[in-house]
This record gives structure tokens, sequence and C-alpha cells, in this order.
């Protein structure tokens, strides 16, 4: 069957659905399957709007065919998930080129729900959801539009309706329907822009501050630790030369900490951690970190993990504890020592160890501190834009040539040192600060704030941090690396446009910030609601009832709410009063006339009725008559009915009903 009515605006709000779909999902597919998407949506706009002819049938399957061997080509069959969206959009554009019957759009529209939810496996911001929603609305209307014969407006008010109905009861279902746990889950995208990676190059880690990704919020409990906040995500224990990577013998150590709380003491402090999808299971904590949480395993160095779903949202506690002041055993002691991989590089950087370690008598901590007063008067900087070092040395280049750096060139030199007079030392990466919000108490952290540091086994101490941009760039330790004055040219001018960029205007970084709360909220209340937090709620609704109590008083009530309504639909309604006012202010004369005996005849229309009333009553005949005029003016001959006029029958009405004789 043939579409005909609406078949323009059709046309064009799917392509409209499906550009905002690609403008959402774009970052996560090759550049040139991208450019094929964004052709079969300008081709289908120039279709409909140049009133041309679609494809036939062959060129559009040969195109297809095409199509999917870039598909293929471009996209792969290692990411199943972002294969299967390729596939999804692909499909749903080519469809819409050819499209010409009734059922072909009711499919693509169908179809287009399907797409549009495929933009939360990437994105789950706030404004994701409300572009989304909006779009949800549009494809609801396209789909009454199929059936009937009114215009697009009429459709989406339709479609909003509906919507609103429907929300309350998504709500009551979301905070109270018990959540269970999933029979599948689909693995998910692997290109998540957040994270550290496990092999750390210390002259390529400069390159993350060129992303301004939110990584994860925190929010203390209680009062907020003075800074600098280390966050610890990664211990990286071997040096083949060029690279900090996790020793195999650390990956097997990696196993769940049995220490109970007694041991370990009061933590030092809580607090909550909302994270974004990463691409490593590896998250966030302060010092020692530990965690209750079922979806997270602490490990004996004070390390959090995901135990599964890398690419969702997590929410978690965590406490905090200071370093154990234990021995290293032997194999630690060792594993955090040795540099058989890169015993014959860097020689220049293992002399000057030595010497300043003999210099001060062999002693661990007087060589902590001067290595601290080497790095403070030796003309060290602070660069987001390190110069590039290659070759086998690139330590003793820039310890003696460059000597201009980011953290990581720190780190991996002083670890480099500490451990050439076997001192134990390990490389962190995590990141450093975060910019705190004064307005709802948490601190966002970005991807540029990323960070290397070191940490240090000292004799009676344990494990303490030593960090050499306190010394270099003292600023950097309090905040967001966005926040840092002497840096903010060189931080600017390595991001992407946006609000960020822009912060040095006051209106602008407003703006941004305001954005900010509204996305924490979202992220708090709304993706942060998961099972731990529903059990709570229903705990202090329900008590201690059993959850398949919860479930059937649950959908009693829903079922109860749509009875309601369907018996609200059903039930006998008073006819409708009159729209227009004059038409209002005529029944009122109506009912007047009534009670003073003089009623109106079926047969009779409104102006019959009025010289009627108007024999029965002299002393009222000329406000009658006048009212009489008004309305044949307005309802018959279609004049305005202005402020005057509406003034005017309201006295009219008064005059008519008051018993005291008046003139206007």
């Amino acid at each position: 069957m043939k579409v005909t009515d609406n078949l323009t605006a059709i046309n064009l709000s799917l392509a409209i659905v499906y550009i905002l779909v690609l403008s959402f999902i774009f970052p996560e597919l090759p550049p040139l399957f991208n450019t094929l998407l964004a052709s079969l949506c300008i081709w289908n706009l120039v279709v409909t709007l140049l009133k041309r002819n679609k494809p036939n049938a062959i060129l559009a399957n040969t195109l297809a065919g095409l199509s999917l061997l870039i598909l293929f080509y471009d996209v792969g069959f290692s990411d199943t998930v972002t294969l299967f969206v390729a596939m999804l959009l692909l499909s749903s554009l080519f469809k819409l080129l050819q499209a010409n019957t009734k059922k072909h759009y009711q499919t693509i529209i169908l179809l287009s729900f399907f797409s549009l939810s495929t933009v939360y496996l990437f994105s789950q911001s706030l404004f994701a959801t409300l572009v989304i929603s909006m779009l949800y609305i549009l494809n609801f209307a396209l789909l009454a539009l199929i059936e009937s014969k009114h215009s697009l407006k009429i459709a989406a008010k339709d479609s909003c309706k509906l919507l609103l109905l429907a929300l309350p009861l998504a709500i009551f279902l979301l905070l109270l329907l018990p959540k269970l746990p999933a029979f599948w889950q689909l693995p998910g995208p692997k290109l998540a822009k957040t994270g550290l990676s496990e092999s750390v190059d210390p002259f390529d880690i400069a390159n993350l501050s060129n992303s301004d990704e939110l990584v994860f919020r925190a929010k203390f409990e209680q009062h907020k630790p003075s800074p600098p906040y280390y966050w610890r995500a990664i211990i990286h224990d071997e040096f083949d030369g060029k690279r900090w990577l996790v020793s195999d013998i650390l990956k097997s150590q990696q196993v769940i900490d049995q220490t109970t709380s007694a041991e370990r003491g009061e933590p030092l402090y809580s607090y909550q951690i909302f994270a974004e999808p990463a691409s490593k299971p590896w998250l966030y904590g302060l010092q020692l970190a530990d965690s209750a949480d079922q979806d997270l395993k602490a490990t004996s160095n004070g390390l959090l993990l995901r135990k599964r779903f890398l690419a969702n949202s997590i929410s978690y506690t965590a406490q905090s504890y200071a370093f154990s002041l234990v021995d290293l055993s032997r194999s630690a002691h060792y594993q955090n020592v040795q540099l058989s991989l890169a015993k014959e590089t860097n020689l220049q950087s293992q002399s000057l160890a030595k010497h300043l370690y003999e210099q001060h008598n062999n002693d661990d901590q007087a060589f902590y501190s001067v290595l601290y007063d080497y790095f403070a008067n030796n003309n060290f900087s602070y660069t987001l834009t390190p110069d590039p070092i290659t070759g086998n040395n690139t330590l003793d280049q820039f310890l003696f040539a460059n000597k201009r750096g980011f953290c990581g060139h720190y780190a991996s030199t002083a670890a480099f040192m500490f451990r050439s007079v076997g001192i134990p030392a390990r490389v962190v990466s995590g990141y450093l600060g975060g910019e705190y919000n004064q307005q709802n108490s948490y601190m966002s952290v970005y991807q540029y704030d990323a960070h290397a540091w070191v940490e240090v086994f000292i004799k009676n101490k344990g494990w303490q941090i030593f960090d050499a941009t306190a010394v270099v760039s003292p600023e950097r330790l309090n905040g967001s690396l966005s926040q840092h004055v002497q840096l903010n040219n060189e931080f600017t001018s390595n991001l992407s446009f946006g609000l960020l960029r822009l912060s040095n205007i006051a209106g602008i970084n407003w703006l941004r910030l305001k954005l900010e709360n509204l996305d924490y909220q979202w992220t708090n209340w709304v993706l942060g609601f998961d099972q731990q937090k529903q059990s709570s709620l229903l705990k202090e609704l329900f008590g201690n009832k059993q959850l398949w109590q919860i479930s059937l008083l649950v959908i009693a009530t829903v079922c109860l709410a749509f009875i309601c309504y369907f018996v609200y639909l059903s039930w006998p309604k008073k006819p409708e009063s009159p729209a227009h006012s004059l038409a209002k202010d005529y029944l009122t004369v109506v009912h007047w006339c009534n009670k003073q005996g003089i009623s109106v005849p079926s047969n009779q229309t409104p102006l019959q009725f009025l010289a009627y009333a108007a024999q029965q009553l002299p002393n009222k005949r000329t406000y009658i008559m006048q009212f009489a005029q008004l309305y044949s003016d307005v309802r018959y001959r279609q004049l305005i009915f202005s402020a005057y006029r509406k003034k005017h029958s309201k006295d009219l009405v008064k005059l008519i009903k008051t018993t005291t004789k008046r003139t206007l």
C-alpha cells in the first residue's frame, strides 16, 4: 500500500533522527564508515527535498553489498557490539533510501527505536538522554503519521502526552520493582575513552593531557582531606629500559586482600566514587584502598579492580588506610630493586645515583631527601609538551640535557635511581588532584589529570610517596591540571574546542560549572541508582519483606492503576461547556431566565430565544437586545471579540441579572 500523506515529513524526520544518532556514535566508528553513513543520510535528504526518484532495487542492492565490504574491512570483527550497531545503522539507512510503502516505513520506524537505544551503549549523559528522549517522541509521532492525515505538530503533541502519561509509571517501576540480575549480557564496546595502560612509557604519558574526558567523581563522606590527592590505579614494578610494566610476579600476587578492618585500624577517610567506563579493570582509591562492593575486589597492595562490566559506569564506596609498616618479604624486596632488563642502560643516571648515595653515607632517608634537592636545584621544569627523546638512554638525556618533562619523566627517572642504589621503588600511575565543586562538595577528575609518581620503601617507615612534581611544579599538587596557572597556555592549546578551553571567560566557565552540576546530579540519582541503593530504599519502605512480596505488591499497584485509568476513560462524561467566553455568557443569561420561569424551546436558535426573552421581560428588553446584537456580531458576523466587547458582554449580563434599574 502506497504512502501518500505526510511522505515528505516522514522522510525528513527519519533522516534527522539518524543524523542525530550518528552525531553521538561517530567517535566510536572508523572515519571511512562514518563518511558512508553520512552520505546515505544526505542522499535521502536530497531525494526528499528535490522530489527525485529513489534508487531502484538493483542499484541499491549493489551499493549495499559494497557497503558491507567497507563495514567488515573498516569496523572489523574484534568488537561485536560496535559491529552490530554499525550493521543496524547501515541496514536502516538503506531501507529508508528504498522505502515507498506503509510496511516499509513501519519497519524503518521500528528499527529506529533500536537505533536510538544503541546510543546508550556509548553515552549515558544527561544531554544524550534528553536528545534521545525527544527523538523517541518524534519516532512515536512518525508512527502515528503513517496511519493519519494529521500534521507532524499534532502527532508530536499526542506523542508527548503519551510519554508524560507513561513517565510516572516508569519512575514508579524503576524505584520500587526489585532489580533482577541479568540473564545474559552483551559484551561492552571496547572503545572506552578513559583509563590507564598497564604499560607506561614515561615519554608518552603526556599525551593524556590532551583529553578532557571525565574519568570519575569522588565525594567524601565526612571531611575532605587536605591535598595532594594521589588516586592510585596501577602499580608498575618492572622496567625494561624504556617502559614500566606490571610484572607477571605482581599479577600473580593480585589476590583479594584478606586483611580485616581490625588489623588495618581505623580508616583515614571514606568516600564514594562514580567511575566512567574504562578500558581496563583498574579503579581508583587513595593510599591503601578497600571496598565492600560486591562488583569490586581489593588487592593486598591496596588497589581496586572491577570484577566485570568494564563498559558500564560504576558507583562504589571505598575506605582508605595508612600504608603498613610491615617489612617487605625477600621476594618483594628483590622484585622492587631489580633492573635486570635495563642494567646496561642509562649509566650516567646510575652513576649519579650511586655518587649521591655514597656521599650521604648510604642512608636511604638521606638519599630520598637529596634526590628532591637535586631536582629542585638543577633547573628542571614541568611541561605538557616535552621534547621527544629516543634511543636506549632516554633517562640520561632527560636528566642531563633536556630537563623539561611531564610527570612520567620524573617518576621513571627517580624510580630508576632509587633502584640503582638498592632502595625498593615502584612507579604508580593514576590521577592527581581534581576539580572541587563547592556547591555539591564533590571532586571531578578528568583524563588530563593522569599522573605518575614513585612509591619508595624506606626502612622503619614503609612505603613513601616520592613525586618530583612537588619541587619542580608545586602548584600542580593543588586541584586539577586545568587550574594550573603557569601551564594554562599549554593546557588549553592541547585541548580540542570546547567549554573548558574557553573557561577563562567568566560567563562560559559559569555555564560549564552549571552543566557539570546537572550531570553530577544525573549520575548520582539516576545512573548511580543501583541494586544496592534500591535495596536500601525498599528496606526503608517495606521493612524486612521478601523480594517476591514487594514485587507482587508493586505489580498489583500497577494493575490497579491501569484498571482505574480505564474506568475513568469509560465513565460517562458531562457535556463540555462551550469554549467561547461569549457562549458562556449566553448560557449564564439562559440559566437566569430559567430561574425567572422562561425556558428555552428546543427548536430555537440563541437569537430567537433572546428575542423571546426580551418580549417576556420588558424591563430587561434593552439589555437583552443589546446582548443579542453583540452575540450576532461576534458569533455570526465573525467580528473580533476584543477586550472592549468582552467587558461589554460582562456588563450586559450583570445588568440583565440585576433587579435595580441601571443604564450603560
